[in-house]
């Protein structure tokens, strides 16, 4: 008997002292990155194009004489503020959704959208996306490949990346004339990316980067997260995970590299340096 009290004394005290640490790790680091992410930013870049930073996933707003075009409709209150944008630029036209990728923060919004069009990757089964986003949030087209669709002058050209990078099936969304790409969280700029999903390959990222720079002539980057830029965006994320490949491999160097990526934004064990080589060498044990 005396026994079995000391083993529920010290699992009490070990379930405490995990609570702590919990709530600890939340209000240091989650709850920071949350606030940052309700945060949005209105930038018109021109007459026809909006981009809207912040509220989850950065989304685009491009107008045409026949239709409107969403990229990513965003989570919570910014999900709202933002269709209500869509629909007084839209008046009586068409609106199509293009969803990057099945992640909360960039398709919750999707639900203020209802009878019009919404696209998503057709990598998908409607039975991930129910999982993970909700049924009332489902695409009413899967694109397995790519789509173009005329916008005025501009044509936007909607191609889904059939390999696991970020999630089994994203999506990014290149604007020809503007020589834009939309790319979902393929890249992040100023953010370490989250690679717990069973989909997420380091190595599917660095593939991307490579076939985006081929596929497209590139000036301008809306990441999934953080600030507009130019293709810098996409070198300094190449950069990342090929410093975290290093780190991964050689303890020596460790130390200097992660401490290169301080001023990221960052989440211990989720999105964080740790945790890009930590699925770094998992993937190559795998191997």
């Amino acid at each position: 008997m005396k026994i079995l009290k000391k083993i529920l004394k010290w699992t009490g005290i070990v379930l405490a002292v995990l609570l702590v640490a919990g709530f600890a790790l939340f209000f240091i680091y989650v709850r920071p990155v949350l606030k940052h992410m309700e945060q949005t930013h209105v930038i018109k870049y021109d007459k026809d194009l909006t981009i809207v930073e912040g509220g989850g996933g950065n989304s685009g707003i491009l107008v045409s004489d026949s239709l409107v075009l969403v990229i990513d409709t965003k989570m919570g209150d910014a999900a709202e503020e933002l269709s209500k944008m869509v629909h007084e630029l839209a008046g009586n036209k068409p609106i199509v959704v293009v969803n990057t990728h099945y992640h909360s923060d960039h398709i919750k919004g999707n639900v203020f959208y209802k009878g019009q069009h919404i696209i998503g990757g057709g990598n998908y089964t409607k039975e991930e996306w129910i999982k993970e986003g909700g049924e009332e949030t489902l695409p009413t087209q899967w694109v397995k490949d790519q789509l173009d669709i005329k916008m005025g002058d501009d044509t936007a050209t909607i191609f889904n990346i059939n390999r696991n990078a970020h999630t089994v099936s994203d999506v990014v969304v290149y604007l020809h004339k503007r020589k834009m790409l939309f790319t979902g969280d393929v890249i992040l700029n100023q953010q370490a990316p989250a690679l717990v999903s069973h989909a997420a390959d380091p190595d599917g990222y660095l593939e991307d980067f490579n076939m985006l720079q081929k596929q497209f002539d590139i000036q301008q980057i809306v990441p999934g997260h953080g600030p507009i830029g130019g293709i810098e965006i996409l070198n300094d994320f190449r950069q990342y995970f090929y410093d975290m490949e290093t780190a991964a491999n050689d303890d020596t160097k460790r130390g200097e590299l992660v401490k290169k990526y301080d001023g990221w934004i960052q989440v211990p064990f989720l999105m964080s340096t740790g945790a890009t080589i930590s699925a770094i060498k998992k993937k190559g044990e795998a191997k």
